[in-house]
């Protein structure tokens, strides 16, 4: 569960780059709030290629609200036995220079991922993660303001 939450994280799972268009397009955001991931995808041929996230079992939607203080609370529902169960981490949060940081309790495992947006509604990260001298795993996750 940890390390499906560190892909997600990861991935989220992907610099703190806000995006505006023009002078009068004030949409940044604070990561502050419940996000709910939407999208995941990664860059094929260097296109970023995302699907929808799938529902299965119509439980309720994965979240995870960064609170102010710098402590995070991530929510993943499990689908077994046709009966949705909630799984509950918690840990410490720091954004500096675009790169979101999560440490879960318990752990000492650092896990850092690049904001690409953050607008009040939108939250774009990547994880990278290097394979060997010359290819890496590139995941990017799209979440959406609760």
């Amino acid at each position: 569960m940890k390390k499906l939450s560190i892909l997600f994280l990861s991935v989220l799972a992907l610099g703190l780059a806000s995006v505006s268009c023009s002078s009068d397009d004030d949409n940044s955001g604070s990561i502050e709030g419940k996000w709910t991931p939407v999208k995941m995808g990664s860059v094929v041929n260097g296109q970023e290629v995302l699907v929808n996230i799938p529902n299965d079992g119509k439980c309720d939607n994965n979240t995870i609200e960064y609170i102010s203080g710098g402590k995070f609370t991530d929510i993943e529902y499990e689908f077994e036995n046709n009966k949705c169960t909630p799984l509950t981490d918690k840990g410490t949060w720091t954004l500096k220079d675009n790169i979101l940081s999560t440490i879960y309790d318990g752990e000492t495992e650092v896990n850092t991922v690049e904001v690409l947006e953050l607008t009040k509604s939108t939250l774009k990260v990547k994880y990278t993660e290097k394979i060997d001298n010359t290819n890496s795993l590139i995941m990017i996750t799209l979440l959406e303001r609760k």
